[in-house]
């Protein structure tokens, strides 16, 4: 991909205590980058049951896991580790599903094979339209702001769901004063939102923002979640990935965007947090 359109950018970009790649990407590319923690995540409200939870996978009891989250597997991976053993352990009888580039990767550096990734829609509702009809125990480790798609979808199927908490967002600083005039008075070129939560953080937080900063949306969820929000999204990504988001960005900065305020579909309303 190329990102020389990027040199010289002002870009706001969402960033954790535990995530900066996107941000360190786009610095590289020569992009000034105003770094924001508008959301941060903490754990899970009920730690008991997660591991509960976590030693039921570890030892076999569920036939699958469906994972939305890197937050989510990470979270039961602390854990597996703590008590001595290891997510893996489970496999190669019980399957995973998960969705994003980042969720897969994660779960491949932690031994978990992935026996389902949704060709269409990358997300919950991407899992239950191609998830197989069944009997057996779905585990749904999620966080605290994931909507019930996936619990109710699976059930529908004839699944027993296990949502569990794995991990909750909470908000973060959010932005200083000088990123908010910078907002305001249009010296900004472009944010990227990352997830819902951040859609809805950057409302909240700035409730002026000039016509002139370009709101890019890391997937339908994330847009329906700023639209929501009030805010005005300038392009949606295809794919709810950091590369997705980017060709967003640079069709964006480029020119009129094709995939600016798709529709998203009813019950999409929640985002997930995939990209947090």
């Amino acid at each position: 991909m190329n990102l020389s359109i990027l040199e010289g950018k002002r870009l706001l970009v969402p960033v954790t205590a535990e995530r900066r790649h996107l941000a360190e990407r786009l610095a590289a590319a020569g992009a000034i980058v105003e770094e924001v923690e508008f959301i941060a995540i903490a754990e899970s409200s009920e730690p008991e049951r997660l591991e509960e939870a976590v030693l039921a996978w570890c030892a076999g009891d569920y036939d699958w896991m469906a994972v939305t989250s890197r937050n989510a597997v990470l979270a039961m991976d602390r854990i597996a580790r703590r008590r001595g053993t290891s997510l893996s352990n489970a496999q190669p009888e019980a399957k995973v599903t998960t969705v994003g580039e980042a969720t897969r990767s994660v779960c491949a550096d932690l031994g978990l094979e992935i026996t389902l990734v949704p060709t269409d829609k990358q997300n919950a509702r991407g899992i239950v339209a191609e998830f197989p009809e069944g009997s057996g125990k779905v585990l749904a480790p999620l966080g605290n702001l994931a909507s019930p798609v996936l619990e109710r979808g699976l059930a529908r199927k004839g699944w027993t769901v296990d949502v569990v908490e794995a991990y909750r967002t909470v908000d973060g600083d959010g932005p200083d004063p000088d990123v908010r005039q910078m907002l305001a008075d249009g010296t900004i070129d472009a944010v990227l939102l990352t997830s819902g939560s951040v859609a809805e953080r950057l409302a909240a937080t700035v409730p002026d923002i000039s016509s002139d900063v370009m709101l890019i949306a890391i997937g339908d969820m994330t847009a329906a979640a700023a639209r929501g929000a009030g805010l005005s999204i300038a392009a949606t990504s295809q794919a709810p990935s950091y590369d997705g988001i980017l060709a967003g960005l640079i069709e964006a900065l480029e020119g009129p965007s094709q995939t600016a305020d798709a529709v998203p579909e009813p019950g999409d309303e929640v985002a997930q947090e995939e990209h947090q």
